[in-house]
């Protein structure tokens, strides 16, 4: 099955028209077109993005189904981050990468915010860590 028919056949299962799907996924009804009918054979990872959130997907099952992730079960949070060692840094990074992928709309200011807060996190944890 193609990208373009994965996308139709789910939009069509939610009942909704390209119309509807280009507003929730801010595309164009004729960027949906394009991908539905494989004109747009590959669009990018952000398309595909707003693509999984409008189609209450997971962002991986698209990413597969578009070739951009390997065809095995190894999770993507484990192929970017092999460093991680336990099952809650896995589900923190992976609730992170969650959260920012729903609010895509935050400026730059916000993310350096939120940079800067996890900073403080970690070094306050570490000093916690230290005096006992």
């Amino acid at each position: 099955m193609t990208l373009g028919e994965f996308i139709k056949n789910r939009r069509t299962e939610l009942g909704m028209s390209r119309n509807a799907l280009g507003t929730k996924a801010n595309l164009s009804h004729t960027e949906i077109f394009r991908i539905e009918t494989n004109e747009r054979k590959q669009p990018s990872l952000k398309v595909l993005c707003q693509l999984a959130e409008a189609l209450s997907l997971p962002q991986e099952e698209l990413f597969k189904v578009a070739g951009y992730a390997p065809s095995d079960d190894t999770p993507v949070v484990e192929r970017v981050f092999p460093g991680l060692r336990t099952a809650k840094q896995r589900e923190t990074v992976e609730r992170i990468a969650d959260g920012l992928s729903r609010n895509a709309d935050l400026k730059d200011e916000d993310l350096d915010d939120l940079y800067r807060q996890v900073e403080v996190f970690i070094e306050v944890t570490k000093r916690k860590k230290d005096t006992k």
